[in-house]
């Protein structure tokens, strides 16, 4: 009697034993896990191409969506090194009584990519107060395509030219003149050598100050050509 006496007060003492036991395991248990999982957490690291290589970056599909680069590249009529030749016909007037119509052929070598540089001869016919005037002439030009698609490109042109004419021009200047001139166009692509050349700009004719008078003719011009490169 006296030992199941003495097991039971004992048992009390033996469960409130295990009770403090659980109760001082469960916050040792947490703080490992807590632990463990700040050791592992800087490396982990979720790569979506790695778990499924079909799935691709949005860096990839920008470049992918992005023709810039194939743009960026000059067409062949435009590229370094390449010559063309065309032939134009010029159209102008000051709209004071003298008009001018001109034709010529332009030489040009692409010194860079969209850049060329020209030499040109050309005739002209003068239409004026008096006597008319017809002459002949030679010069030098640069174009510069500053926008360029697959089909057609922008351009901007500056030029100067020697022309000697048959009568003075205008009648009361000299007959030997200087011919600077400033255009803004567009080429077409016809075909994979061939290009419709337009522009519009200013085209002066004077003596430079080298006679005793220099009236000067200012005009608004406008010039087709045809460039067939090779």
């Amino acid at each position: 009697m006296k030992d199941m006496e003495i097991d039971r007060k004992c048992a009390p003492c033996k469960d409130g034993r295990g009770r403090h036991h659980a109760t001082m395991l469960r916050p040792t248990l947490v703080v490992l896990l807590l632990s463990a999982g700040s050791a592992h957490a800087g490396e982990f690291h979720f790569d979506p191409i790695a778990a499924d290589p079909t799935v691709f970056s949005l860096d990839d599909a920008a470049d992918a969506a992005d023709p810039t680069d194939e743009l960026a590249a000059p067409r062949a009529h435009l590229a370094a090194d390449a010559f063309n030749c065309e032939p134009y016909v010029i159209g102008a007037s000051d709209f004071n009584g003298i008009t001018l119509v001109a034709g010529g052929v332009c030489w040009n070598w692409l010194v860079a990519d969209r850049v060329s540089a020209g030499v040109f001869a050309e005739a002209m016919n003068v239409n004026q107060v008096g006597e008319n005037a017809f002459g002949v002439g030679v010069g030098v030009s640069m174009r510069w395509h500053f926008i360029q698609s697959e089909k057609f490109s922008l351009f901007g042109e500056i030029g100067v030219g020697v022309c000697v004419f048959d009568s003075p021009v205008p009648i009361d200047a000299t007959s030997v003149n200087f011919t600077p001139r400033a255009a803004i166009g567009a080429n077409f692509a016809i075909d994979a050598t061939t290009e419709l050349s337009a522009r519009i700009g200013w085209l002066h004719i004077s003596n430079a100050q080298t006679g005793e008078q220099n009236p000067g003719v200012d005009t608004l011009a406008f010039a087709l050509g045809l460039q067939f490169a090779f």
